[in-house]
């Protein structure tokens, strides 16, 4: 008899991050899945972060996950976006090698102690007297365990969609799973469906890239994990490959809308919702009818270097008119189509149906993460398993559960808006969603969660070293800064004036320069008076903490007056279209909704804290 502390059903990104989390809290785990060949398959897209999303994988580093680590030994492209906003939206996107990724992964599931991979489809879970027992087998095997992680991901009742064809599938390749959704249509859970898709990915070598834009890494070499970007380790690195640009034009678009009809999306065929911020081609086309053009990134997809993957190219229409409309775009003239892009519709449950940990509340130690919860994206499935797999472990060894709060993490917003407002599309994280985001940056997530991640049993202590020697290293080189004098008539002052028109009255410190927009930590590493340091490697950190201290003073004033508006009643003649400044987004769910309050509003999904003071002053202006 096969008996576990812990069963995680599904080997993609949730399933891998909630089983080795649970196995770190030593426990013993068993991570049931189809193949293990494909464990870690990155079905779409092989890229890990990009806004918003980066903040959630390095917080699931900081408690010690295996999304970052793996994607920075995986890397084709290293980049940081937003560079040249404030540290608060900047963004870390590693685009990796698929087969690296998955392999690397294997190789981290294979090695961990307390886990063990049974290949095998689960059609029913185990219940006795209401209790949870584990789950059986479809070849009617039963595997016992005292909680169970679901993260099924689109393999839940899947059926792909590629023109007129249409068929079950969890993914192009693999069965869905029927079995199992049957078991929940009876026990009374409430599930709807929602739909994603893919592009179709396009041979390397049938296409013209001498006229288009290349996009390399960054000269810096960016990495996700902490353990390689402030902790001294170096990732494995593997060949690097560029991305390249290119647009559609009139031409595509007529094509697309020509065949509208042949499109699942709007024949009929599908009806559930897709997500509204990575739309099909045929969406794009249809809601932005006044462009003209739509950037595509044509990103590499493995170390191989064969097949393309033509980013912003979603599509379920039928194999030739993809074939058509790509051979409109530059670049793509004479392109070949190695597997065309699908549509693929899901069963996902509603989140609100789950407590803050993830457990179901219809069923005791019975955790779901995921796409399951109506979320989409690799790094946002990576986010709720760790939860899931810490909290499984939690209620093994019976200790207290845990989730951050919103002002502690993404993860904490996160998990707060799918279980308190459920969803109507599929959720993705945006730097927008969080109310305390100048606290919840990309550098300091290790500062806000690593510590209580050993509390838990899931962070080594050798990691938890790590952190308090980077901090060390802070708090040292911010009170060196602080002890170095800039006096008004010094020659330093005068370079100030003149390289950055900073004339100074008074005396100053080094550390207080670093508050100007325009002067970072390795300009002042260039004054005369900087002396010598063996922490300059966590300079730019210091700089951001300086920088950042009086903008957090403000963001905590302004989270606290939006909460003293929650009682705010908003007239019933308001016409939100009317309101400048406000999103088409917004306007469009404000209308839908009609909120009776501020209060109410604010818990409309997508609506923010910027949203809500924009229509404090907006009501107080007009005296509505």
């Amino acid at each position: 008899m096969k008996k576990f502390d812990v069963i995680v059903i599904g080997g993609g990104h949730a399933g891998c991050e909630a089983a080795h989390a649970a196995a770190r809290a030593n426990v013993s785990v068993a991570l049931i899945t189809m193949k293990h060949e494909s464990i870690g398959q990155m079905s779409c897209n092989p890229a890990v972060g990009g806004i918003g999303k980066s903040h959630l994988a390095k917080e699931v580093d900081a408690l010690d996950g295996l999304i970052c680590k793996i994607a920075d030994h995986s890397a084709l492209q290293r980049r940081k976006l937003n560079a040249s906003k404030g540290p608060a939206v900047q963004a870390t996107r590693i685009q990796t090698c698929r087969d690296t990724y998955k392999s690397k992964m294997q190789q981290a599931i294979d090695a961990q102690k307390n886990l063990s991979v049974v290949e095998g489809m689960v059609s029913n879970i185990i219940l006795d007297k209401e209790i949870l027992q584990g789950v059986v087998m479809s070849d009617g095997s039963k595997v016992f365990a005292k909680t169970v992680v679901l993260t099924t991901g689109t393999f839940l009742g899947g059926k792909i969609h590629i023109g007129d064809k249409s068929f079950s599938a969890g993914r192009l390749g693999d069965n869905a799973s029927n079995e199992l959704e049957n078991f929940f249509k009876k026990y009374g859970f409430s599930l709807g469906r929602l739909k994603t898709g893919t592009p179709p990915r396009i041979l390397k070598s049938s296409i013209d890239y001498s006229l288009l834009e290349e996009q390399g890494s960054d000269k810096n070499k960016p990495c996700l994990s902490y353990m390689h970007d402030h902790y001294g380790q170096t990732p494995n690195i593997i060949s690097e490959i560029p991305c390249h640009i290119t647009y559609t034009n009139n031409e595509t678009h007529k094509i697309i809308k020509d065949n509208q009809s042949l499109s699942p999306l709007y024949n009929g065929v599908i009806d559930s919702v897709g997500p509204r911020y990575c739309p099909s081609i045929e969406d794009k086309v249809e809601r932005f009818y006044d462009k003209d053009a739509h950037q595509v990134f044509l990103e590499p997809e493995t170390l191989s270097d064969k097949e393309i993957y033509p980013n912003g190219l979603s599509t379920c229409l039928p194999e030739d008119v993809q074939l058509s409309f790509l051979r409109t775009i530059k670049g793509l003239e004479n392109c070949e189509i190695t597997q065309p892009g699908y549509a693929i519709e899901y069963s996902y449950f509603d989140p609100r149906g789950l407590t803050k940990y993830l457990e179901t509340k219809k069923i005791k130690n019975l955790f779901f993460a995921g796409q399951i919860n109506g979320t989409t994206g690799y790094e946002e499935a990576a986010a709720q398993g760790i939860i899931a797999g810490i909290n499984a472990s939690c209620s093994v060894r019976n200790i207290e559960m845990w989730c951050p709060n919103r002002d502690q993490a993404y993860i904490g917003v996160m998990v707060d808006d799918l279980v308190t407002l459920g969803v109507t599309e599929p959720y993705r994280m945006f730097t927008s969603r969080a109310e305390h985001r100048l606290r919840l940056r990309e550098d300091n997530a290790d500062e806000r969660l690593t510590a209580i991640g050993h509390k838990l049993g899931v962070v080594s202590s050798e990691r938890l070293l790590s952190l308090k020697n980077k901090i060390q290293k802070i708090k040292a080189e911010s009170k060196r800064l602080e002890e170095i004098k800039i006096l008004p008539s010094s020659k330093v002052s005068s370079i100030l004036e003149k390289k950055f028109n900073l004339k100074l009255k008074n005396v100053q410190t080094m550390k207080s320069l670093l508050k100007m927009s325009d002067i970072g930590y390795k300009d002042i590493q260039g004054l005369e008076s900087f002396g010598k340091t063996i922490n300059s490697d966590i300079g730019h950190l210091v700089a951001i903490q300086e920088r950042y201290e009086g903008y957090l003073k403000r963001q905590d004033q302004e989270v606290s007056n939006i909460l003293k508006t929650q009682n705010i009643k908003i007239p019933e003649q308001i016409i939100y279209n009317e309101i400048k400044g406000l999103s088409n987004e917004a306007k469009e769910k404000l209308s839908e909704v009609m909120p009776h309050t501020l209060g109410q509003a604010s818990r409309i999904s997508g609506i923010t804290p910027a949203i809500i003071s924009l229509l404090r002053i907006y009501i107080k202006k007009h005296s509505l």
